[in-house]
């Protein structure tokens, strides 16, 4: 045994790193942690190891697994008192629908009690004004509890992030960690010291991967949410490279939306992923009041303004959404000097501290209007919104979905603006079919321009 701990094969002179070891002959014994030639023999562990750094690798992932030993429990008591029948009868009347391995899912909870949740948990969803589940908890909670992997898909602002975070609660017992913008080294430091959770965006996971500053092969669950808006920004590949590096991951994927795309990622994350959905994921929430307005382009600022000074239609707190970072850091300032009503803007280009300080004053009710650029908003818990105005309209309709379903949170009622002329044509026909799924008003400009475009397109094709 050398002075570093390592008892050697061949050799009295220890490699320090991983790089500095050859790659293992045939035969010859391979490193636990990186598979390069094993030269040396932990004496902690009599595991094999090509180097120093591997060495301190394998003792972190022991110190880890005996402080937070892996489980694969299943967190989830049945109520002995609910069949099956009762489930399927309660999921037509709640609009719960669940497609693949239906027979084998738990049946949806009616309270968070049926749950199997600790004494102290249910009093502090009690304070913090939990008193019931939300169609999608009712169904997404005992599931995952279940240790099923699941896409989850309901309204904004239905209480989809909860349904995680009650699994995370009950799971996580002591240490977690946020990784966003906060300097690199502290948060190596407590990654190193073992944590029983990381949250964090896509690419500060990745770049503390790559730094091999983290080992994933022990993580348990993997929770993605927003994960429509994930891959619209790009985010794929981010997310594929964090999944490779784990080892068979129960799979929890939530989004207010689904395409052909987020099954596909979800098919491609868990073989055998279980779909849950509250209504139909893509159309715009019941609980949210459409009002449309035909304004041409130029006056949309003035119409912004009346409705602002109006008391009969301005209902704060409020979000304002823009298309760009400019537009809304203009339109902010325009607001606050012409209506007298404070306004701030938010947007990704803001440092972000100065994000926060932004929230923190539209949250506490210092400033009744946020302006804010509709990817970033998709990402903000905006729990206090009460009306959302569409002041540039998206350029898809899921989009748009995303965007008035800040309006209502859990379910409570909430209303949504929005601004439409000629400009937003390429969204007409999915626009019209969406408020006709709402009830809400259609302005005729908005009917006849999209009649004459069916028309025309008809006429383009032959027929």
């Amino acid at each position: 045994m050398n002075e570093e701990g390592c008892v050697p094969h061949n050799s009295d002179v220890v490699k320090q790193k991983s790089i500095d070891q050859r790659a293992p002959l045939p035969g010859e014994p391979k490193c636990v942690i990186c598979s390069r030639y094993g030269e040396y023999i932990c004496d902690e562990t009599n595991d094999d190891v090509c180097s120093l750094e591997c060495k301190q690798t394998l003792l972190r992932r022991v110190d880890n697994a005996t402080v937070f030993p892996a489980t694969d429990e299943c967190f989830y008591v049945r109520d002995p008192g609910s069949s099956f029948p009762d489930a399927q009868l309660l999921r037509r009347k709640l609009d719960i629908h669940v497609q693949g391995q239906e027979a084998a899912v738990p049946p949806p909870v009616l309270t968070f009690t049926s749950c199997g949740l600790p004494p102290k948990l249910l009093l502090n969803l009690e304070t913090a004004g939990y008193d019931f589940p939300t169609p999608i908890q009712m169904q997404a909670i005992p599931a995952a509890l279940s240790g099923y992997s699941l896409l989850a898909s309901a309204d904004t602002g239905s209480g989809k992030t909860a349904s995680f975070l009650f699994l995370l609660f009950l799971v996580v017992q002591r240490i977690a960690l946020s990784i966003r913008g906060d300097p690199m080294s502290g948060q190596l430091y407590r990654i190193q010291q073992g944590v029983e959770l990381i949250i964090g965006t896509p690419g500060r996971v990745v770049d503390l991967l790559v730094k091999h500053a983290i080992e994933l092969d022990n993580i348990m669950t993997f929770v993605l949410d927003e994960v429509d808006c994930m891959l619209q920004r790009g985010f794929r590949d981010l997310v594929m490279q964090i999944f490779q590096a784990l080892s068979q991951p129960q799979v929890l994927l939530f989004s207010a939306t689904v395409s052909r795309e987020v099954e596909k990622v979800g098919g491609s994350l868990a073989k055998e992923i279980i779909l849950v959905s509250i209504g139909n994921p893509n159309k715009p929430n019941k609980a949210v009041n459409q009002l449309a307005i035909w304004v041409d382009a130029k006056q949309k600022k003035q119409k912004l303004f009346d409705i602002l000074k109006s008391q009969n239609h301005f209902k704060p707190p409020a979000v304002v959404y823009v298309s760009s970072r400019v537009g809304a850091d203009l339109l902010a300032n325009a607001i606050t000097v012409v209506t007298g009503v404070k306004a701030l803007s938010i947007h990704g280009e803001k440092p972000m501290k100065e994000r926060r300080d932004v929230m923190g004053s539209f949250l506490g009710g210092d400033v009744p209007v946020l302006v804010s650029t509709g990817v970033l908003g998709r990402g903000v818990d905006l729990l206090v919104v009460r009306q959302v105005i569409v002041f540039d309209m998206p350029s898809t309709i899921k989009e748009y979905i995303h965007v008035i379903g800040r309006a209502s949170r859990m379910g409570e009622k909430g209303t949504a603006i929005l601004f439409v002329n000629e400009d937003d044509r390429n969204i007409f026909p999915d626009l019209v079919a969406a408020l006709k799924s709402s009830g809400a008003a259609i302005p005729k400009e908005l009917i006849n321009l999209t009649s004459r475009e069916m028309h025309n397109k008809k006429r383009r094709v032959g027929y």
